[in-house]
């Protein structure tokens, strides 16, 4: 079996893509607030792509349990309910509720990873978790990176990293070119991965814009076992259903 990761969704081969356990990371911040909401009861999340077609189907869905969440460039969406930040995601605000998601790059990596055998969403809070889940899928792994406006990002390499290196204590896996290099990035920073998160550009970002709390959050490893899996259109926790 084979691990490949792409740094960002610019030329991804569909045959990649196609019948492989997939995980799609973007850490900074949407699989890492998925995963958190998840985790603090929300039943099921939507991603979709733009903040209209949110706003259409809470309208559609005629669900008074509906909440809107997301951001566009890291700031939230006038009118929505809640941002992009994993710390928004309480149990008070999100428990029993369904979401609808949309964020500049992680629901487009969401929604090309569609057709995979398997969608997992991977962040460092989650990382050994889904390193277990897609070990157990016994198919080849591809890792998908959602990257910043189709460019390279230090944080989601870095967690690709941390996904490959976990997953070497699960099987025994080869490594394309990609995924080796992302692992031996983690190994050089693993000690304090939370240093090489606020290094990155969307790091200091976020920490320019008042949210450094968020990236200090989402540079946290194995803080919850909750791994969310995308299929038809929604995001669940495996161990949940929806009411």
């Amino acid at each position: 079996m084979e691990i490949e990761v792409f740094t960002t969704l610019n030329g991804i081969p569909d045959e990649t893509i196609n019948s492989k356990t997939i995980i799609v990371i973007d850490v900074l911040r949407a699989t890492t607030t998925i995963t958190a909401a998840l985790a603090a009861g929300c039943l099921e999340i939507i991603p979709v792509l733009t903040p209209e077609e949110a706003i259409e189907m809470r309208e559609r869905l005629e669900d008074d349990r509906v909440l809107l969440g997301g951001e566009r460039n890291a700031l939230k969406i006038p009118g929505f309910d809640l941002g992009n930040s994993p710390l928004e995601y309480t149990a008070d605000v999100v428990a029993g509720k369904r979401l609808i998601i949309t964020t500049t790059n992680g629901t487009r990596a969401i929604r090309r990873a569609a057709s995979g055998r398997q969608v997992l969403l991977g962040a460092m809070i989650n990382g050994p978790a889904v390193a277990r889940v897609a070990a157990a899928g016994a198919a080849d792994i591809t890792i998908i990176c959602a990257g910043t406006r189709d460019r390279f990002s230090l944080e989601d390499f870095l967690t690709a990293g941390l996904l490959v290196d976990e997953l070497g204590n699960q099987g025994d896996f080869t490594l394309r070119d990609g995924a080796r290099v992302a692992r031996d990035y983690y190994r050089l920073h693993r000690e304090d991965p939370e240093a090489a998160m606020k290094a990155s550009y969307h790091g200091q970002l976020l920490a320019g814009l008042g949210m450094e709390d968020d990236v200090e959050y989402c540079a946290q490893v194995d803080i919850t076992t909750i791994v969310p899996v995308y299929s038809s259109g929604i995001i669940k926790s495996p161990d949940r259903g929806t009411e």
